[in-house]
């Protein structure tokens, strides 16, 4: 998230979910459904393309605790 100066504000995120577990993702311009894979990457949840610029997981009611 940036805010009027286009610095990146300081945001505090939630846990990193399991591998393969479905959860909202905050990129740079964009929120979408994510997942971790196997080998850490984080992939769009409907085209299993890797996301860049990933900045943290929205917190969210269903979000998985630490």
């Amino acid at each position: 998230m940036q805010d009027k100066t286009g610095e990146l504000k300081n945001v505090k995120y939630g846990p990193l979910p399991r591998a393969g577990m479905p959860v909202q993702v905050q990129c740079v311009g964009f929120k979408c459904m994510a997942y971790l894979d196997k080998e850490g990457k984080w992939r769009d949840l409907f085209s299993h393309q890797c996301l860049e610029r990933f900045l943290g997981v929205v917190p969210t009611r269903f979000s998985p605790r630490a």
